[in-house]
């Protein structure tokens, strides 16, 4: 709910200087005046969902994960119906390991591909010389053991509280003698670290006819999962839903638009070269996405697209950009693997269409 209304706090401030306003003390006003409107309603439905939704989830036995799931596409507000249609499709992920898998991979973390490098080790160090202990001022804290104080080498010593010893060590919380005779010097040690940055995920998902059914609802449900990663983990998720023609949204920005996309039926031919050249301008053309996580949700009844799409495709591997697959289905051998990092198989149990699709 705290992030529901910081998103459109935050649409309202960017429609503001859409609208030409710039001035900083302006747009503080501004924030002021909506958080100042709207705070009493949000307090009172707060104190509404704290009160229904903890005895719903008891009665119904419903996970915290599932519920959190739930709740992000819920849009802050309570409703049992809705939230029994959303949560049907959060469910199915938990009958088909596979799509956790998916969401675990997708959650990788990716080094950055610039030059930074993060510092580690740097500042100033202290030595105590050994044989100076004539010299005691005082007492101090820290995890040298050359200058213990008895009762911590009494505590290392025991059984029950050599524990207790450890955890102060590791926390530098161990009570030491203090010398006059302790020197500051200057630390050498410079460890270098690559830089890694949380990288962006890009969704591709299978809309033709031949994923109607039950893949139309794995599919919901693991997109579903990898926003509730996204907005955990404040990374972007871009989703393209592809058949012959290919429309991008953004998942995080329109979680009301994701669930009139699930409310589409599955229908038309397959074809790649529409969603592949919305992938390249993506890759290539917004920086935020360089070397993105890209996962392909489909049952790879897919002809192959021009050679120059599939160069592309091995060039951006190379450069650091990850592709996954996940297969829904059986089908017949494809020189689809070739061109991906790692592939996953789904069997499933064909079924009649979800009633959660509405015509």
């Amino acid at each position: 709910m705290e992030r529901n209304f910081a998103d459109a706090l935050d649409a309202r401030l960017e429609f503001m200087r859409q609208r030409g306003v710039t001035d900083p003390y302006e747009l503080a006003q501004i924030r002021q005046d909506y958080i100042s409107e709207r705070l009493a309603n949000v307090q009172a439905l707060l104190d509404k969902c704290l009160e229904a939704v903890p005895r719903y989830l008891a009665e119904h036995q419903c996970s915290d994960d599932e519920f959190a799931q739930t709740w992000a596409l819920m849009g802050g507000v309570w409703n049992v119906v809705e939230f029994e249609r959303i949560h049907h499709i959060v469910r199915i992920q938990y009958r088909y390991p596979q799509v956790l898998q998916v969401a675990k991979v997708m959650g990788r973390m990716a080094d950055d591909s610039g030059p930074e490098r993060i510092p580690l080790g740097t500042g100033d160090s202290q030595r105590v010389p050994h044989g100076a202990h004539s010299d005691i001022e005082g007492i101090g804290i820290g995890n040298d053991l050359s200058s213990l104080l008895p009762l911590e080498m009494a505590q290392m010593a025991d059984n029950d509280l050599n524990g207790l010893f450890a955890y102060k060590f590791a926390t530098r919380r161990l009570q030491t003698f203090s010398y006059k005779s302790q020197i500051m010097h200057p630390s050498h040690k410079l460890r270098l670290h690559k830089a890694r940055q949380k990288g962006p995920m890009v969704v591709c998902l299978d809309t033709s006819a031949s994923m109607q059914g039950v893949p139309t609802e794995i599919a919901h449900s693991l997109v579903v999962k990898l926003l509730q990663l996204a907005m955990t983990q404040d990374r972007d998720l871009l989703l393209i839903p592809f058949a012959v023609s290919a429309k991008p949204f953004d998942v995080r920005r329109n979680r009301s638009k994701l669930l009139d996309f699930f409310r589409t039926e599955a229908q038309g031919d397959t074809d790649a070269v529409a969603m592949l050249d919305l992938t390249f301008k993506t890759l290539c053309g917004r920086p935020e996405y360089a070397c993105a996580d890209v996962l392909w949700v489909t049952d790879f009844q897919i002809p192959m697209p021009p050679e120059p799409m599939l160069r592309q495709m091995q060039l951006l591997r190379e450069n650091g950009t990850k592709f996954f697959g996940l297969q829904i289905g059986e089908t017949r051998e494809s020189h689809w693997p070739r061109y991906f990092d790692r592939i996953f198989k789904l069997p499933y149990e064909s079924r009649l269409r979800p009633w959660y699709v509405q015509k």
